[in-house]
């Protein structure tokens, strides 16, 4: 009994240290998304600061979180990909005469019958316009399969879900925000 009790404590120990939970793939731009930016000709903006909700945060089924790969929050993920995708377009500029910052003021993830990530986004720029962006992305996840292979499709279906918010985005900039 007394190594059952041994084992169990560097078990929960193990746990505390390493965390528990599912990780998201770390960002891949999206062609789509710089050639939208690119359409903009010419046009940079600055990102400034993206922030979220209180108690923004996903989990699957009560197996533990879903966590972004670098261990940024949700909303700075987004920027993250925002910028990178502006970068490469050509868009992005720390020295823009507009800056656009965001709210990420949903972030829901369903893992049972609906799988789907679903983001609210308001953005605001600095010349006082601001628009909402939404995104709501099913992935392909089982209420039959396992609980860890629904899992790990919710944290790998997140990327494809900032892809298509960032899309949005991209496009809505432009249209309400300049």
């Amino acid at each position: 009994m007394q190594g059952m009790k041994k084992n169990i404590a560097i078990l929960v120990a193990a746990m505390l240290v390493t965390g528990c939970g599912y990780v998201t793939n770390r960002y891949s731009m999206s062609a789509d998304n710089v050639m939208a930016a690119r359409s903009w000709n010419g046009v940079m903006v600055n990102v400034g600061n993206f922030t979220e909700a209180p108690n923004t945060k996903a989990s699957c089924n009560y197996k533990g979180p879903i966590n972004t790969i670098d261990g940024e929050s949700y909303g700075q993920f987004v920027r993250n990909a925002l910028v990178s995708e502006l970068t490469i377009a050509g868009a992005y500029s720390e020295s823009a005469p507009i800056t656009i910052t965001g709210r990420l003021d949903r972030l829901d993830n369903a893992t049972a019958f609906d799988t789907s990530w679903s983001l609210d986004v308001t953005l605001t720029s600095s010349n006082g316009k601001s628009a909402s962006v939404k995104e709501t992305y099913k992935y392909h996840g089982s209420i039959v399969g396992t609980t860890d292979s629904t899992c790990s499709a919710a944290a790998a279906g997140f990327v494809p879900a900032v892809q298509n918010l960032v899309g949005k985005m991209i496009r809505e900039i432009p249209k309400s925000l300049l």
